[in-house]
């Protein structure tokens, strides 16, 4: 089990608490949530952030493809690592490149109906 991470600055010492879960910003206590720090509620379990599945059963998730099926931003990511603007591992990259001419093939075909 993961400590908490928190960095607590009076003290100059990290929480260190169990049990914690993972967030973008590292293992952390339910004290020191994201949504603790802020004074917000804490979401449902099993939520993930927008677009961001971590937990494998968000609706949109499918294995193989991190990625949320009808997230657009996923068509400007693809596009960027298949150019290597981005970093990417030769996995994803390939399934960026696929997704890349996927699109290319999609909007010819519109464009050669289109009157």
């Amino acid at each position: 089990m993961n400590p908490c991470v928190h960095w607590d600055g009076a003290a100059a010492t990290r929480c260190g608490a169990v049990p914690t879960r993972f967030y973008i910003q590292g293992w952390r206590c339910t004290a020191n949530t994201p949504a603790a720090i802020a004074g917000e509620p804490e979401p449902p379990a099993g939520y993930c952030a927008p677009k961001r599945c971590l937990c494998g059963d968000c609706p949109s998730w499918t294995l193989g493809n991190p990625y949320a099926s009808l997230v657009d931003s996923w068509v400007t990511d693809a596009r960027n690592i298949a150019t290597g603007k981005r970093r990417a591992s030769p996995e994803l990259q390939a399934a960026a490149k696929a997704t890349v001419a996927e699109q290319r093939e999609r909007e010819s075909r519109l464009r050669a109906r289109a009157p």
